[in-house]
């Protein structure tokens, strides 16, 4: 169903099955944008939990003009930005894969090799993401995570468009030496 029927279900008749459909479209990109912003298990939970909380409660004064995807993101933004400021403390890093469910459809078992190598990639891939500044971590994570367009992206973080541009082609920019740093480490 798409989103604006799903919305209308759950303001008009209550229904929890449709709202449950509607956030669930978005829990995985909304889960990895998050993470990029605070690489920390509990911090995580807390702003998923009240992403969803909120966007729950306000989903009756939702205006249908916006896209529910990138309004779900603004919430979700804000909440980590707040936790960010509540909590200013070191962040400690740790894997995403398990808050993840496996996918079913994948029934092959790489090579133990071809999984190290592949998780020394992603490390430094995350390493060279997570040194990059926040505010080019955070475009370069809705982009690239949230797969939102530049424009919605903008919406989000309150900056016009070409401001959007610009931080995503430092953090590309950044972001090469960075990660050939670490991977020749």
């Amino acid at each position: 169903m798409d989103d604006s029927l799903l919305i209308r279900k759950f303001c008009s008749e209550g229904d929890g099955e449709a709202a449950a459909e509607l956030l669930g479209k978005y829990e995985r990109a909304l889960y990895q944008f998050i993470w990029q912003m605070l690489h920390h298990s509990q911090d995580y939970e807390d702003a998923m939990q009240e992403t969803f909380s909120k966007a729950l409660r306000a989903l009756p004064r939702y205006r249908e003009e916006d896209h529910f995807k990138s309004w779900l993101f603004r919430i979700g933004r804000n909440e980590a930005i707040g936790i960010i400021r509540r909590r200013l403390r070191t962040v400690v890093a740790e894997s995403p894969e398990g808050h993840l469910e496996a996918d079913p459809l994948i029934d092959r078992q790489p090579a133990v090799s071809e999984v190290m190598e592949q998780r020394e990639r992603l490390q430094a891939l995350d390493h060279a993401i997570s040194q990059l500044p926040d505010v080019e971590r955070e475009v370069l994570a809705m982009r690239l995570q949230g797969d939102l367009p530049f424009k919605e992206i903008a919406k989000i973080i309150g900056a016009p468009i070409w401001t959007v541009r610009v931080r995503m082609h430092s953090a590309k920019k950044r972001l090469k030496p960075l990660l050939e740093r670490k991977l020749n480490e």
